[in-house]
């Protein structure tokens, strides 16, 4: 990524954190954890499909069409970006990541991050699959959504009624869906310290390499 553009994905991860305590789902320490599946389904019709694998510190790309790429980036986290980024300085100037703005829940644990945070230990982190997730697919959609996701947190004002609005709105331009499975990792507590454990004593560890599926289905052009 470009410094403009990293500057800029590291703001709208703060603004997500800062947010005022507003959600459109019930408020969770962590997100409800899933049966863990060692193996992926056979590829949906009309999905695009692809397996990899990939170490900590490193990323993986993979180009879905001329306009976007799937990319698990450095720090676990599922992300899908325009191939031609938009504009400059801070969302929605900016527009480089069409995941992140139309999945929560904000302020806790959500399917795009694989990082063990919010109370998640390495290995419930690389047993939670599917993961599933959506995206919008082009900058228009981005703005749209990202405008309506800040009066949801409350950065921007907005009337009761306009609040009620938008909530309904949220997501509703994200026409791309995706699944990804890990199937299977590498963790370690080597590098465990006395304070990296979880509120009930279990030690969080670290993601040192995960193998996984992706299942991803794009809208009718």
């Amino acid at each position: 990524m470009t410094k403009p553009a990293i500057l800029a994905f590291a703001l709208f991860s703060v603004l997500i954190a800062e947010a005022q305590s507003v959600n459109t789902t019930p408020r969770k320490a962590t997100m409800p954890r899933k049966v863990p599946g060692t193996e992926r389904p056979a590829c949906s019709p009309g999905a695009i499909c692809f397996s990899g694998e990939v170490s900590a510190g490193e990323e993986f790309r993979k180009i879905l069409n001329a306009d976007l790429e799937f990319v698990l980036a450095r720090g676990w986290q599922i992300a899908i970006v325009p191939r031609r980024p938009e504009g400059d300085g801070p969302p929605p100037g900016h527009c480089d990541e069409f995941a992140s703005v139309v999945n929560g829940p904000y302020r806790a644990h959500r399917d795009l991050l694989i990082d063990v945070s919010y109370g998640w230990t390495a290995e419930q982190e690389v047993e939670t699959s599917p993961r599933e997730f959506r995206f919008v697919t082009n900058c228009t959609d981005f703005r749209i959504e990202w405008e309506r996701l800040m009066i949801v947190l409350g950065s921007t004002p907005a009337t009761p009624e306009q609040y009620e609005k938008t909530i309904a709105q949220l997501g509703s331009n994200a026409e791309g869906k995706g699944r990804l499975w890990i199937t299977d990792s590498r963790v370690s507590h080597a590098d465990d310290g006395p304070d990296d454990q979880t509120p009930e004593g279990l030690k969080l560890g670290k993601i040192k390499w995960i193998k996984f599926s992706v299942e991803i289905v794009l809208p009718r052009q």
